[in-house]
Order: structure tokens, then sequence, then C-alpha cells
């Protein structure tokens, strides 16, 4: 009578796929809340954090995306908002106006 045995994988294969998924994967990204409500609206409201200090902040935005050529190629707008506590870039909209920008406690940070 004749024995079947499971085919073993050598260990080196197994860890080797493990060592290449652990190296293959990125890093960590900053990554950025946002919430956008009144879509519907004339008005519509973004809330974010800025991208730098983390300082929630919302923006009141009017109008629709402005397209524009660049380099002979339609492209969006895109309007920087700066945060008024760093005074960097905090985030960029794609909108027609940016009609206002407060400061406050982040909705993301208890």
């Amino acid at each position: 009578m004749k024995k079947i045995l499971p085919n073993p994988k050598p260990k080196d294969q197994n860890s080797n796929f493990e060592k290449h998924y652990e190296e293959s994967e990125l890093p960590p990204e900053q990554c950025q809340h946002v919430r956008i409500v009144d879509c519907d609206k004339p008005i519509k409201r973004v809330f974010y954090e800025c991208y730098h200090c983390l300082q929630g902040l919302i923006s009141e935005c009017s109008g629709k995306p402005i397209i524009e050529e660049v380099k002979g190629r339609p492209s969006v707008r895109e309007i920087k908002v700066r945060c008024p506590n760093c005074e960097q870039t905090a985030i960029k909209l794609s909108t027609g106006k940016v009609l206002s920008t407060t400061a406050i406690p982040s909705p993301w940070r208890q």
C-alpha cells in the first residue's frame, strides 16, 4: 500500500512571500479630513483640517469649478486656501469662489 503524503512547501517560499509583501508596502502618507455639506445649495460649506498644522477650518464656497486651458489642455482651476493659523496652503478647492474661511475646533480631534 502506497501512502500519499501532502506536498510540503519549503519554509523559504512562505517566508519569501511575507518578506516581499512587507517590503513592497508603501510607507504611510499624511491624509486630510474633509467633509463637504450643502452641495445642493448656492453656498457650499467645506469642513476640513489644515494639511500642515491640523487646525480645524470651515470655508464657504460658491459657483462651479472653473475650467481653464493649461499647456493646450483643459484643466480645473484649484483655489489655494490659506490657513489663518500657520499661513500655509491648508487645502486646494475646485470651486468658483471661496467666500470665507474660519478657524474652528477640529471635529476629528477629541
